[in-house]
C-alpha cells in the first residue's frame, strides 16, 4: 500500500501539519507515504518577491494545471489522501480523476464549505466521492452528513519537536502574553481585543504576535511586538510566550476551527485562553488546563490571574501538556490514520 497525500501548499499550515507530518510519522510506521504538494498553492501563494506575488487569484488557475502532472504515474492499489480540495475551482474533475479505481480520503480541518459562494456544492459533490472522511471536530464530520464513512481525527501537535519547556516564574511586566496565526485571521484576535487590551493595561504585560505580517492600526490597543513567522524559529518563537490566547467569534466558519494554535501553546506546557466555540471546548476543560472566558470582562479576568499568578501558570501549563499527549500528539493520531488506510487498503 502507497497512501499519496494531495497537499494544498508547502506553507499552508493544514498542509504541514496534517499532511507533511503526519505523513513522516506514517513513515516511522512503515507505510509508504507520497507527497504531492500544489506549487503554487491552490490559494494563489507563490513565495515570489513583491508586488509579483500580490495577485494571488491569478495564480490559481497555474496551481490547477500543475496539478495535471500530479495525476500521471497513480497506481490501482494507492489509497488517495485528498487534503482539502485539490483546487479552489468549483469543479471535482481532478479528484474524479486520481480517484479512479481507487480508495480515498477527504480530509479537512476548517469550514471550507462556508469560505465562498458554490463552496458548499463542491463539500458535498466530494463527500459523495470518496470512501472515507476524515474530518477535524465534532461539526466538521455533522457538516458531513455522512455518518457511515465519517471518522474524526484532530489535527495533530508533534510533542517531540513542541517539546514542554519550563515556564518562566514570573509576573507582571515580565510575563509575555501572545497569539500566532495568518494575518487573514487578525480579525478573530480583534474580537475580544478589548478584553485582553485591558489585561495588558491592569498588569503592564506584553503581547507578541507572530504572523506573516505586522498587526493592522486596528489593534493599536494591544501595543504587539510583532515577530515574523518562520519555520525554523516557529517553536523557539512560541516558546518564548508564558500565556496563548486564541479568540474567536462564534460564527458558523470558527466552529469549524481545529484549534490548533491552542494545541501549540498547550503543548509547550502553556496555558491557553481562548473563546468557547468550536474545538475549543473540546480541547480545553476549564480552569483545569486553561480558561474559555465569553466576555470581555472574563477575558480580562483570566488573563489577568494568569499575569500574577506563575503557580498557577506552572500547574496548568503541565496539565495542558498532558492533555495534547493523552489526545492529540501525533503519535496517537498517526496510529489512528494508519488504522484508516488499513481498513481501506484490504
Amino acid at each position: 500500500m502507497r497512501a499519496v497525500f494531495f497537499l494544498q501548499g508547502e506553507r499552508v499550515p493544514a498542509a504541514r501539519a496534517r499532511g507533511v507530518a503526519l505523513a513522516r510519522a506514517l513513515s516511522a510506521r512503515g507505510v509508504t507515504c507520497d507527497l504531492r504538494i500544489a506549487r503554487p498553492s491552490v490559494y494563489g501563494d507563490t513565495q515570489l518577491p513583491w508586488p509579483l506575488d500580490r495577485p494571488r487569484s491569478l495564480y490559481v488557475p497555474f496551481a490547477a494545471l500543475a496539478r495535471l502532472g500530479q495525476l500521471g504515474d497513480l497506481r490501482q492499489d494507492d489509497v488517495i489522501v485528498f487534503q482539502r480540495p485539490m483546487t479552489e475551482l468549483p469543479t471535482v474533475a481532478l479528484e474524479r480523476w486520481a480517484a479512479r479505481g481507487r480508495k480515498t480520503i477527504f480530509d479537512f480541518d476548517d469550514a471550507i464549505f462556508e469560505r465562498r459562494w458554490g463552496a458548499a456544492a463542491k463539500f458535498r459533490r466530494l463527500v459523495a466521492l470518496v470512501d472515507r472522511v476524515a474530518a477535524g471536530n465534532r461539526y466538521l464530520a455533522a457538516a458531513a452528513a455522512a455518518p457511515d464513512k465519517t471518522v474524526i481525527i484532530p489535527t495533530a501537535v508533534d510533542t517531540e519537536r513542541f517539546a514542554s519547556t519550563p515556564p518562566r516564574p514570573v509576573r507582571g511586566r515580565e510575563v509575555v502574553v501572545g497569539w500566532t496565526g495568518l494575518s487573514g485571521n487578525y480579525r478573530q484576535l480583534a474580537h475580544r481585543a478589548a478584553g485582553i487590551a485591558r489585561a495588558l493595561k491592569r498588569t503592564g504585560a506584553r503581547f507578541v504576535v507572530i504572523s506573516d505580517r505586522p498587526p493592522p492600526r486596528s489593534l493599536a490597543a494591544l501595543n504587539a511586538e510583532f515577530v515574523r513567522w518562520r519555520p525554523e524559529s516557529e517553536v523557539a518563537d512560541l516558546a518564548a510566550l508564558d500565556i496563548g490566547v486564541m479568540p474567536l467569534p462564534d460564527g458558523p466558519y470558527e466552529r469549524g476551527k481545529c484549534a490548533f494554535k491552542l494545541l501549540q501553546y498547550m503543548a509547550l506546557g502553556r496555558p491557553g485562553v481562548a473563546s468557547p466555540v468550536g474545538a475549543n471546548t473540546e480541547v480545553v476543560t476549564e480552569r483545569v488546563d486553561g480558561f474559555l472566558p465569553d466576555r470581555d470582562d472574563a477575558w480580562e479576568e483570566a488573563l489577568t490571574l494568569l499575569i500574577e499568578d506563575p503557580a498557577l501558570r506552572q500547574e496548568m501549563g503541565a496539565r495542558a501538556r498532558a492533555r495534547v499527549e493523552e489526545a492529540y500528539s501525533l503519535a496517537v493520531v498517526a496510529d489512528r490514520y494508519k488504522a484508516l488506510l488499513e481498513t481501506l487498503a484490504r
